[in-house]
């Protein structure tokens, strides 16, 4: 199986072999950009093999004698890639050609994968770092604008594929959740001496956005199968609902943040008193507390999957209309039941097909929860200060949630699970679970990088309870109110959204068609390896045959986000990742698997139409 995910090794070490002999040729009559070209090869070859699990100081090519990594071609390479080092680096040399070559030359590591690590630009001061990066095949680049960086090389990058652009230290955290590249190595190309962004922010910043990735794509292992079955049967609502970049708040400065931990219930009573002052917003998990204290929230989100079991209880939560109901495409469509005013729909990244399709963009954040959600949604629509209550991150006594929340929870949210010591907010320990001492850390992390770019930005943590979250100011929301003068306050407040075509249910049906077309092709691809496995014992020949089948197939999952999201799991099982400890060894196991979950969502496309 692991055949479809490895390269051949084999070739491979007898390609890295004559590159070694084609450098030891190339240097006695002087070639840069020959040299150049050979070196980049040898680093590409290297990263594959790196990847297939060979040993690079152990294993012997069979076509020559020479150890993969040759000590006299590896000190010869790091000698001619120092050229840089006789050059001053100033503004002016990174717009030179030359200089731009010698300079990566230097800055890439001796194995390097072109389509899957990852070159950091920082401050260009024009785009022709960037250009020389896109000709020596570099695949993914992502690039820092500073203040100080000229708009001009903004404008001259424009939106070209594989090139993410970055202006602040929060963008660059959210580009690298967002990669869909490995992103197994990263470096970083400074262009400034007199960089505004540290060193360290910079690399914090794209930590946190991996550890985000890595988050989220656990989870989609987890869920993948359900997310892409549900955005197919609620995808019919998408032509009478908005989209969640039309949305916009006006005539409000304050946003409240509800979670619905235990401590929520001390102050609901005080969020009462100023609702009408403040822009609220809470996950469907706390409307009953709310409900119950007869305050009702502008905008209420719920964005997990969740089983039957789950939305049923959730969702004779509300007796009356929600003002506006955000929501993500993956949810379980028995949410979509609930009664509401306005439904506003989004949806992640994971889906780049079904954005393509219908002319959308993706939720333009990567995150690990609904109040973390909020928080990144409350600062896109511009609020001045954003207030967290309910956000406890921690338990209290035997209770994770407030009184009159939802109770069902999630199989890994017992107490015993409340093992980790953090700081709380009134200064003493609390006990925290994983998932939620993640959400402390991304919250910290969102707060300082959002004070660097965004000083005006007033962050608090009213919770009055659990964890203590850094980069927060943290006091009460009657201490908050009465600093903002609240009670004075005369506010209109107003959700608007912005003009945009809506998408028809023919669009809809024309998606249909396509994902049919593409799952049965899939279904034919898989039928057929499977077969022509079963003969390849007896039949000489057909491995190319396979192979070539193969190739047709992955081709084709490239194109739809249905089957790589639903098969998460699966291929997590394949490359020995998956939770759930299982693995999948042969062809026939992965297609056959292949064939079912096609098979389902094909189903669903046809129970949706």
């Amino acid at each position: 199986m692991n055949e479809i995910f490895n390269p051949k090794t084999v070739q491979l070490q007898k390609n890295l072999a004559a590159l070694n002999e084609e450098l030891a040729k190339a240097t006695l009559l002087p070639n840069d950009s020959k040299i150049r070209e050979l070196i980049d090869a040898r680093r590409f070859c290297l990263a594959q093999l790196q990847s297939a699990g060979i040993s690079l100081d152990q294993t012997r090519p069979n076509t020559s004698t020479n150890q993969i990594t040759n000590p006299k071609i590896d000190d010869l390479i790091v000698e001619w890639c120092s050229q840089v080092k006789t050059t001053s680096k100033n503004q002016v040399t990174f717009e030179d050609e030359t200089f731009c070559n010698q300079f990566i030359d230097y800055a890439l590591p001796k194995i390097w994968h072109f389509n899957n690590d990852i070159v950091v630009v920082i401050s260009p001061p024009s785009a022709k770092i960037v250009d020389v990066l896109k000709q020596r095949q570099q695949k993914n680049i992502v690039v820092l604008m500073e203040p100080n960086s000229p708009q001009t090389v903004l404008k001259s990058l424009g939106m070209t594929e594989n090139i993410h652009l970055c202006e602040s230290i929060s963008d660059l955290e959210r580009t690298f959740a967002l990669l869909q590249a490995p992103a197994q190595k990263v470096i970083k190309i400074s262009c400034s001496k007199e960089g505004l962004t540290t060193e360290d922010a910079i690399s914090e910043a794209i930590n946190a956005g991996k550890r985000t990735r890595f988050e989220n794509t656990r989870t989609a292992a987890r869920f993948g199968n359900s997310w892409a079955t549900n955005v197919l049967k609620n995808l019919p609502i998408v032509g009478k609902a908005k989209n969640i970049h039309e949305l916009s708040v006006k005539g409000v400065q304050d946003a409240v943040i509800v979670a619905s931990g235990p401590s929520l219930n001390k102050n609901v009573d005080q969020l009462r008193e100023i609702q009408d002052k403040v822009f609220i917003v809470t996950a469907l998990r706390s409307l009953p507390v709310l409900q119950n204290a007869g305050v009702e929230p502008d905008l209420v989100i719920q964005l997990d999957a969740e089983d039957d079991e789950v939305a049923k209880q959730l969702s004779p939560s509300t007796q009356y209309q929600i003002k506006n109901f955000l929501f993500e495409l993956i949810v379980n469509p028995g949410f979509l039941k609930i009664p509401a005013k306005q439904r506003i729909w989004s949806l992640a990244q994971h889906f780049f097909d079904v954005h393509e399709h219908f002319g959308t963009k993706p939720t333009p954040w990567s995150v690990p929860s609904v109040s973390i959600y909020a928080l990144c949604l409350c600062r896109a629509l511009r609020f001045k200060n954003i207030v967290f209550i309910g956000q406890d991150l921690a338990a209290d006594g035997s209770r994770q949630y407030a009184d009159g929340a939802t109770s069902m929870l999630p199989a890994h949210a017992k107490m015993s699970m409340f093992h980790i010591e953090v700081p709380g907010f009134y200064g003493k320990s609390v006990m925290t679970r994983n998932s939620f001492e993640y959400q402390i850390k991304r919250c910290s992390e969102l707060a300082q990088n959002w004070r660097q770019t965004q000083p005006d930005l007033n962050l608090v943590n009213a919770t009055e309870g659990g964890a203590f979250i850094e980069g927060f100011d943290h006091m009460s929301l009657k201490s908050f109110s009465q600093s903002r003068k609240l009670y004075d306050i005369s506010t209109d407040k107003k959700v608007e959204f912005n003009d945009y075509t809506p998408i028809s249910d023919v669009d809809v049906r024309d998606y249909f068609r396509q994902a049919l077309g593409t799952l049965n092709r899939m279904i034919e691809f898989s039928s057929l390896v499977i077969k022509l496995d079963a003969q390849k014992e007896k039949t000489r020949g057909l491995q190319k045959k396979i192979q070539k089948t193969v190739k047709k197939f992955q081709a084709l999952n490239d194109t739809t986000s249905l089957m790589l999201v639903a098969m998460q799991d699966r291929i997590s099982q394949v490359i020995g990742t998956s939770e759930k400890g299982q693995n999948i060894g042969t062809f026939e196991q992965f297609f056959e698997q292949v064939k079912k979950v096609a098979t389902e969502l094909r189903i669903a496309i046809r129970d949706s139409q």
